[in-house]
C-alpha cells in the first residue's frame, strides 16, 4: 500500500514500505503507527511512541517494517504548521497524548479497513483539523506577502530570487532574510529551495514525469532534483512515487 496525498504545500503518505535513512530537513514531520510502536529514531535515539512530530532542522530516521502506517511532511509556513509549531515549542520531538493518539489510531483503523480512496482522504482531513483545532504561530505582514508571493508565482526563474522579494517588500535583501529567519525559523534560501521541490511534487501529482517537473520547478537536472529530494527526505524519489496512488485533500 503506498498512497501519497497532497494538501495545500503539505505532503502524507499512507505507506507499508517507508524506509527513510537519517536525514533532516526545513519540514515539519509527524508520524502515526496504525498498530504496534513506531521505529523511529530522532537524534540516534530511538523514541517509543506510537504517534509523534518531528521538528525541523533535526536529524531522525524511519522504517515501517512493513506495518501500515501514516506520515505527513508539513511546511511550517502553512496554517497547519504554525499551529504545529506551537505545539512543539522549539524541541526537537513532541510525543502526542496517549489518549489523543488511541483515538487517531481507531479512526486510522477504521479508514483502512474500508479500503477506499476517499475514507482515506476523510481520516487525512480529520487529522489536519485536530491539529488546526490548536493555537498557531502568526507572522509578520511582509513575511506574509513573501509567502503568497510564492503561491501565486510563475516558472521563471527570477520570481525566486531574493533580490526579487527585497524589492517587493521593501526590505535589503539583508533584513529581508534576517526577517524571514527569525519569524519562520527557516533561512529563506533554504525555503526557495523548498518551494522548488514543491512544485516539483506537483507536477508529479499532476502526472508529469520526474525528469518534466525536476526542469518546470527550476532544477538543472533530474539528478539534481533526486539529490535534493534524497537530502531532505532521506528517501529516493523514484521509490516514493512508485506504485503509489496520489489524491488530494480539497
Amino acid at each position: 500500500m503506498n498512497y501519497i496525498i497532497k494538501h495545500g504545500r503539505n505532503f502524507a503518505a499512507i505507506s507499508d514500505r517507508v524506509e527513510a535513512d537519517s536525514h533532516k530537513h526545513w519540514l515539519l514531520q509527524m508520524f502515526l503507527s496504525s498498530k504496534q510502536e513506531l521505529d523511529i529514531k530522532v537524534k540516534g535515539e530511538l523514541i517509543p511512541c506510537k504517534a509523534l512530530l518531528v521538528n525541523m532542522d533535526t536529524e531522525h530516521a524511519f522504517n515501517t517494517e512493513g506495518e501500515v502506517h501514516f506520515t505527513m511532511l508539513i511546511d511550517p509556513t502553512t496554517e497547519l504548521g504554525r499551529a504545529i509549531r506551537h505545539l512543539l515549542k522549539e524541541q526537537p520531538f513532541y510525543v502526542l497524548p496517549q489518549a489523543d493518539t488511541a483515538l487517531m489510531q481507531q479512526a486510522f483503523g477504521k479508514a483502512l479497513a474500508q479500503k477506499d480512496p476517499g475514507s482515506l482522504l476523510s481520516f487525512v482531513q480529520n487529522m489536519i483539523s485536530y491539529f488546526a483545532s490548536h493555537d498557531s504561530i502568526s507572522f509578520d505582514d511582509r513575511i506574509m506577502n513573501v509567502l503568497n508571493l510564492l503561491d501565486r508565482c510563475v516558472d521563471e526563474d527570477e520570481y525566486h530570487q531574493l533580490k526579487y522579494f527585497s524589492k517587493e517588500t521593501h526590505l535589503s535583501e539583508s533584513r529581508l532574510a534576517h526577517l524571514f529567519k527569525d519569524e519562520t525559523g527557516i533561512p529563506l534560501k533554504s525555503y526557495l529551495v523548498l518551494h522548488k521541490l514543491q512544485r516539483a511534487y506537483e507536477s508529479i501529482f499532476d502526472s508529469e514525469t520526474i525528469t518534466a517537473a525536476a526542469l518546470k520547478a527550476g532544477f538543472d537536472s533530474p539528478s539534481h532534483l533526486a539529490y535534493t529530494n534524497k537530502m531532505m527526505t532521506g528517501m529516493s524519489a523514484t521509490n516514493i512515487i512508485k506504485d503509489s496512488e496520489f489524491l488530494k485533500v480539497f
